[in-house]
């Protein structure tokens, strides 16, 4: 798998890790959920253009 796809799933775990910080503020949430989506969708539109099956997915995660 070509780097960018690798940077793309390491800010997608960061993000998801990072939403579950205590003590954030429903606005930063939201916005922070929303960009997790956006890259959430540009993973998966990358991984359809490039044939990356979710099988290989799961072992590289």
């Amino acid at each position: 798998m070509g780097t960018y796809y690798r940077k793309l799933q390491t800010v997608k775990h960061a993000l998801q890790y990072y939403i579950t910080r205590p003590n954030a503020n429903e606005k930063d949430l939201a916005r922070e959920k929303n960009l997790l989506k956006q890259v959430e969708e540009e993973v998966e539109i990358f991984r359809e253009r490039n044939h990356i099956s979710k099988k290989e997915v799961e072992i590289n995660d």
